[in-house]
């Protein structure tokens, strides 16, 4: 075992949510453009609480933090990034 990774020093291991991105997924899939994500948009996914403040907020960072597909976040918040 690397001790470094267990004690926090050195690399990281980079969290992810599979229900965060699934509804991505399904966002980016309707091939639109948030700024931000509606109740509706969030219906049917067993998202954690901090991922539904993120996402309603259109949080970028957040989602980045919380695990979110960083293509993902671009496809659907597309409007947030400067070009």
């Amino acid at each position: 075992m690397d001790h470094r990774l267990r004690d926090g020093v050195g690399a990281f291991v980079i969290r992810t949510s599979y229900a965060l991105n699934k509804i991505l997924t399904a966002v980016a899939r309707q091939h639109v453009m948030k700024e931000r994500l509606t109740d509706d948009d969030l219906t049917g996914h067993d998202l954690s609480e901090e991922e539904r403040a993120a996402l309603k907020a259109g949080d970028i960072t957040g989602l980045y933090h919380l695990g979110a597909n960083p293509y993902l976040i671009r496809r659907v918040f597309r409007s947030r990034f400067s070009i």
